[in-house]
């Protein structure tokens, strides 16, 4: 099997289906250099993972390697801040509600790809190669012959995990529906005098959603959301002119704050490839489907979708099928439709709700909130769809 990008979740999958006792033959190719990848320093950019993705990554083996870096997800917070000069609407979801512990671990992204990777350098049966780009690849009744930066490579499959500008995607002709939101979100860790108590706090503003996500100790990661023009007048400022702007920005929620990383900034699409998969390839992760960063689904949803493709793959294998064939990728067509096209849809509605500055829309969302603070069951419905419908494949590890 050939699966391109090193990300998490290439390197998870490829982790996952190693452990299945099957022999299978993994090879990943990826642009990026070794060094890279192993590169354990945290940047800006953090993943909030729930308690499943937590399992899968578990169950890929290097879980141990990078969770004392997370910060516990106990408290999810959101916040309406959209009417200055009237009171906020805050509403609080506790995880212990539902009877959980923690919704899960916002983690940074460095150093769970760097657990990862080494997991994968380890692994007899997969081999990892860096400095690589896939040029092409074609199709035929047993597999694919793909023709690569560093030579051709023949496999049985080819699965897509890199990235939203997808070269296995382009590749396959495959289509995407893609939004632009305007937006860019500023990135950036901060240090806090007062404790966050494993609080999640979202700001819904107009410019977009202002999250404070913890980390370990009294520092939490920023994910702060804006206009493009506004994101590109706050990349300019001096330090101590971005502290102020941040400080204002979390009315004081956490202290004084200091500035200890960052900032960084990315523009946000949404984007939703027209099929997951075509003769002999399967998409997953970002080369499938990409999220606002409001509600924290891209990578728990990129995970659920290498999961499913592993279970799937070690399925047909254990059985002596062709896991390229197209019966078995249909399974896996059908397995994913429904959950990246139902998280897309509410997500992209929520982020235009939030990101609006019309009198109606602020008065029917603060009216929601408040709606779902008042009524039991209604909170407790947010909060599971929140941490994604337990959907455990059922792969085998041995």
């Amino acid at each position: 099997m050939l699966i391109c990008g090193a990300g998490a979740p290439g390197l998870t999958l490829a982790l996952l289906l190693s452990k299945t006792g099957l022999n299978l033959s993994i090879v990943i190719i990826d642009p990026a250099p070794e060094r890279v990848l192993l590169n354990a320093e945290a940047d800006t950019r953090t993943v909030a993972l729930m308690r499943g993705s937590a399992e899968i990554l578990k169950a890929a083996g290097a879980w141990d390697a990078c969770a004392a870096q997370g910060g516990r997800l106990e408290t999810l917070q959101i916040i309406d801040d959209s009417r200055p000069g009237h009171d906020t609407i805050a509403v609080p979801f506790r995880a212990d509600e539902i009877g959980q512990e923690l919704f899960g671990i916002n983690m940074p992204n460095n150093p769970l790809r760097a657990a990862l990777t080494g997991k994968a350098l380890q692994t007899k049966n997969i081999r990892l190669i860096t400095e690589m780009e896939l040029l092409s690849y074609e199709p035929d009744d047993f597999g694919i012959t793909a023709q690569t930066s560093g030579g051709a490579i023949c496999a049985k499959l080819i699965v897509g995990a890199d990235g939203r500008n997808s070269a296995v995607r382009q590749c396959a002709g495959i289509d995407a529906w893609e939004r632009d939101y305007g937006q860019n979100a500023i990135t950036c860790f901060i240090e806090h005098a007062k404790p966050h108590n494993g609080t999640s706090t979202e700001f819904h503003r107009p410019g977009g959603p202002f999250a404070l996500v913890p980390l370990p100790g009294n520092s939490s990661s920023v994910v702060w959301t804006e206009k493009r023009d506004d994101a590109a007048r706050l990349m300019k400022l001096r330090k101590n002119e971005f502290e102020r702007a941040l400080q204002e920005c979390t009315n004081d929620l956490l202290g004084a704050i200091k500035l200890i990383k960052g900032p960084q900034s990315f523009p946000l699409i949404a984007l939703k490839a027209r099929r997951l998969t075509a003769p002999r390839m399967a998409l997953a992760a970002e080369a499938a489907h990409v999220l606002h960063p409001l509600g924290a689904q891209g990578l728990n949803l990129s995970l659920r979708d290498v999961e499913a493709l592993a279970a799937i793959i070690a399925d047909a294998a254990e059985l002596g099928l062709d896991y390229g064939s197209r019966a078995i990728l249909n399974r896996y067509e059908s397995r994913r439709r429904a959950d990246v096209g139902s998280r897309l849809a509410v997500i992209d509605t929520l982020n235009r709700m939030v990101s609006n500055d019309a009198g109606a829309l602020k008065t029917l969302r603060r009216a929601g909130l408040k709606a779902v603070g008042s009524v039991p069951f209604l909170k407790d419905f947010v909060m599971q769809q929140g941490m994604a419908p337990d959907i455990r494949s059922g792969i085998k590890m041995q």
